[in-house]
């Protein structure tokens, strides 16, 4: 399916590292690290729509990057260790939680090249437990989710080939292990189209989960043409044959587009319809699919904006939900004060809700949410930012599926203001 907008800009650690930003100068081996303190408010600290708990988290953060950069490999590892302290009465005040990212890339020959990532995080932020930002998770826990890949690229002749594995493990009071393995293959087709065909087989397994182990078989394809110099569009298609206790199938067929100017207008994304069927279902599901990505720089500011609708199957990122009907929306605005000072604003929609005969037992879920942050550079190894959040949680209990499997049983309807300033340095 089309990948989601960006998640929450709120994050414990960055994401996979892009080689790309590694100068060409730069030194074979170089360490960087970092420590920052952080003081958070929020009025409701539990998530819940009655005795609201205000609490004053203190975080303090130590963190090291190494990045390597020799003539056939490039890498960066960072870690990152956050020691809380939390005044509400209710709370164990003390808690402590690890972080990791790494990605490394070989290159063997000009034709071949493997590339391996791994990103690591423990925490109690329910907005961090779903990497795509449309996270079910409606209440403050600790949680610990782990994401791996390793990817061979493969050039033989004029066809490109792809092999990989994705797993991915969220461990809670429940344990969700997702194994994907993948190929793909891409080739040209004259001076201007192109055509891809892949496979994948997942497996994946949730204690506590009666229907055991799920199995899904994915085939796709696009076609594509470059229309201009920053132009291409095309067609794809896919189809997810999923094999548990009740059988179901998701198909998809889409039209693609990316256009970018550099320094300028950039818009990529896709528009299409998906089919949902289940064994369990007395009939199809059927919705309008999309996954659009906009942005425009002009002068000192940036806009983006973005829409995201389709069917997810959840366990494949994280915490398992079963598949769910997802509807995103967000827009955000940042502005370059001056060489030092820089402001942003955003805001976003999210609407998720079961699908019959997806082995989902949640309840129709609709988050809203708006936030502001400004950044100043004091020094060149010092900083100071500012960040305010709104967020509106609603939860429709009375739609909840009945299925056998109640996930998000405590999730109830809540409304939390939370305020953030940091002092961070980096050596």
């Amino acid at each position: 399916m089309p990948p989601s907008p960006p998640g929450p800009s709120q994050t414990r650690i960055p994401g996979a590292f892009d080689m790309s930003v590694i100068p060409l100068n730069a030194p074979r081996l170089s360490f960087s690290s970092g420590v920052s303190l952080s003081e958070q408010w929020t009025d409701n600290f539990r998530l819940t729509q009655r005795e609201r708990v205000e609490n004053f988290r203190t975080i303090l953060t130590g963190s090291l990057t190494t990045l390597l950069n020799y003539p056939n490999t490039q890498g960066s590892l960072s870690g990152s260790l956050s020691g809380t302290y939390d005044t509400a009465s209710d709370q164990d005040h003390y808690s402590f939680f690890p972080s990791f990212t790494g990605t490394l890339q070989h290159t063997f020959n000009p034709r071949m090249k493997l590339v391996v990532s791994d990103t690591y995080i423990r925490d109690d932020d329910p907005a961090l437990s779903d990497p795509n930002g449309a996270s079910l998770r409606g209440e403050r826990r600790e949680f610990s989710v782990n994401n791996f890949s390793v990817s061979l690229n493969w050039l033989l002749d004029i066809i490109q080939t792809q092999i990989y594995y994705r797993n991915s493990f969220f461990i809670d009071n429940e344990q969700t292990m997702s194994h994907i393995f993948g190929a793909r293959a891409s080739m040209p087709v004259g001076a201007l189209n192109s055509v891809s065909l892949g496979y994948e087989f997942t497996t994946r397994d949730t204690s506590g989960d009666d229907t055991g182990q799920t199995m899904v078989h994915r085939v796709f394809g696009t076609v594509s043409r470059q229309l201009d110099t920053f132009t291409s569009a095309g067609v794809s298609s896919s189809l997810s044959m999923v094999f548990s206790d009740t059988d179901s199938r998701i198909w998809n067929v889409s039209l693609f587009a990316a256009h970018g100017v550099p320094g300028g207008f950039s818009l990529s994304g896709s528009v299409g319809y998906s089919i949902f069927d289940s064994d369990a279902a007395s009939s199809l599901r059927h919705t309008f699919s999309a996954s659009i990505n906009a942005s425009y720089r002009f002068a000192y500011a940036t806009i983006s904006a973005g829409f995201f609708q389709d069917f997810r199957q959840t366990a494949d990122e994280g915490e398992d939900f079963g598949i769910v009907l997802t509807r995103t929306a967000y827009v955000g605005f940042s502005y370059a004060i001056t060489p030092f000072v820089s402001a942003s604003l955003r805001g976003r929609y999210t609407h998720s809700e079961a699908v019959n005969g997806g082995g989902s037992g949640i309840a129709p879920q609709t988050t809203y949410s708006a936030g502001a942050s400004v950044n100043w550079r004091i020094l060149t190894w010092l900083s100071l930012s500012a960040s305010y959040s709104w967020t509106k949680r609603d939860v429709d209990n009375n739609g909840r599926r009945n299925t056998g499997t109640d996930p998000d049983a405590i999730n109830e309807n809540s409304t939390e203001n939370r305020a953030t300033v940091t002092l961070s340095a980096h050596f």
